[in-house]
């Protein structure tokens, strides 16, 4: 185990931990309505939050196991040299893409703290908040691209 998986265990907890509290939330509030005894005019937010919170928590773990969809039809086709450089490419172009949509988030979220803006719904807090799980989903998904590169380069 390297030093860096407890980080991406600690997201797969994260987004494990958010999907059961989705689902718990849901269930409550659906025996709650239909006893009459409550509506929960924020749970919407907090459902769309959580959801939100545990689709990028769990990128990066699910990434890191590789774990995700995976469509190889193409690879399997190609003389195996070549095959190992366009997997290459791959996770090269996954590291820019990952990287710069990680620069976008902390720019947005930079911009959105220097002039305070809130999220005003049910629920209000600093908008800023939004962009924490993008920042961290892409900047650990940039580190896995970029140490799959370095593993395979063999340095």
């Amino acid at each position: 185990m390297n030093r860096v998986s407890p980080v991406f265990t600690l997201s797969g907890g994260i987004a494990a931990l958010g999907f059961g509290l989705l689902a718990l939330v849901v269930v409550l509030d659906i025996f709650v309505r239909n006893l009459g005894l409550a509506k929960w005019p924020w749970l919407n937010e907090i459902t769309e939050y959580l959801l939100t919170i545990s689709t990028f928590g769990g990128a990066p773990w699910v990434l890191r196991q590789s774990a995700h969809v995976n469509v190889d039809v193409v690879l399997r086709l190609l003389p195996q040299a070549v095959a190992f450089h366009a997997t290459r490419l791959s996770y090269l172009l996954g590291l820019v893409i990952s990287g710069l949509v990680t620069w976008l988030a902390i720019t947005a979220a930079r911009d959105s703290y220097s002039i305070g803006s809130m999220v005003f719904k049910n629920l209000v807090f600093p908008e800023w908040w939004m962009m924490v799980p993008v920042i961290w989903c892409f900047g650990l998904c940039s580190l896995e691209f970029f140490l799959r590169i370095v593993a395979r380069s063999g340095a």
